[in-house]
């Protein structure tokens, strides 16, 4: 059987979900897209703290065993139509963490403290369980359109990406603010402050309309201003809907969007995503920043430093975006 390197870093993922407690005996499964359509997969009631090679074995998409002698794990059918959904991904990672597990069998969200929290988890989607292995597998792709990680509730978590590393830490990082939670008991956050809802009026996203509505919430708000005039932040941000090609530019300074344009000449920061993607930002479904983080949104003007810098002013806008109405289309 070929794929040794390849074998090697399971095994060392696997040691690492165990090490840090984020699995248990038999429990848990990982799997790498290394072909098109040849998948290494962790066998069914294969330990992965303590994994050999004999315990990886090679699948196709149709969950057929190509190479190795022992049969893939009980959540084939998780991995494989993850891999299906979303051709792009090539790691799969379900841990049955258990401090995520218990948090979420008694809450439906985390209170997020720390901005890592917030760029790189977002609000993570909880969905149902009702079977030992993930039989309603249609709740699961939806809520990983939404976020690379997510709750199976009663159940454990299952994480996509393309590095071993970042869907680590997404569960690693979810582990422990669900640790955090259960140990201090925070309280309800507080009441969000009233923006003042648009009736029922809604807009078709990037429509004028739903700009000028926009436009109208941002320089009526008095936290907008307040921050505009603290961190004397003056400047152009675009964003991109790939799928409609259209561009719309904000100009904002100190406080005020003072008029907004289809070019993005001179933006300080151009922000990209097909049509789905902004409406479930606009809806509130996806976290814009954790979208960030993950791809979803991609900012492909403007570093890393000065986005930071923004974080409050960009934290403000989306929260008064999301209270405006949004014509599915």
């Amino acid at each position: 059987m070929g794929y040794e390197k390849e074998k090697a870093e399971i095994i060392f993922w696997g040691k690492e979900l165990h090490r840090q407690g984020l699995l248990s005996g038999s429990s848990g499964n990982i799997s790498w897209r290394v072909q098109k359509d040849h998948i290494l997969m962790t066998a069914h009631g294969s330990y992965l703290g303590y994994l050999t090679e004999d315990d990886i074995v090679l699948v196709d998409l149709e969950g057929q065993v190509v190479e190795g002698k022992k049969a893939p794990t009980s959540e084939t059918g998780l991995h494989l139509s993850i891999y299906r959904n979303f051709p792009e991904e090539t790691i799969v990672l379900h841990a049955h963490s258990p401090y995520t597990v218990y948090f979420f069998h008694h809450f439906s969200s985390l209170t997020q403290v720390s901005f890592e929290e917030r760029f790189c988890l977002g609000k993570v989607p909880v969905v149902p369980q009702y079977t030992p292995t993930v039989v309603d597998l249609a709740p699961v792709i939806e809520a990983l359109k939404l976020n690379h990680i997510v709750v199976l509730k009663n159940h454990g978590v299952v994480a996509m990406g393309n590095d071993f590393r970042k869907v680590f830490s997404l569960i690693e990082l979810l582990e422990t603010q669900a640790k955090l939670n259960l140990t201090f008991r925070f309280p309800k956050p507080p009441a969000e402050k009233a923006i003042g809802l648009l009736a029922s009026e809604k807009y078709a996203p990037f429509s004028h309309e739903h700009l000028k509505a926009l436009i109208n919430l941002v320089n009526s708000d008095r936290e907008i201003q307040e921050f505009g005039e603290k961190f004397q932040l003056s400047g152009k941000f675009c964003l991109q809907d790939t799928t409609n090609k259209k561009t719309f530019c904000l100009h904002y300074q100190r406080g005020k969007i003072t008029a907004f344009s289809e070019s993005e000449t001179e933006a300080d920061f151009v922000i990209s995503a097909e049509h789905n993607i902004w409406q479930h930002v606009f809806k509130g479904k996806i976290d814009p920043f954790a979208a960030v983080s993950q791809g979803k949104l991609k900012v492909i003007k403007g570093n890393f430093l000065e986005f930071s810098r923004w974080y409050p002013v960009f934290e403000r806008i989306f929260a008064l975006w999301q209270k405006i109405g949004i014509k599915t289309s």
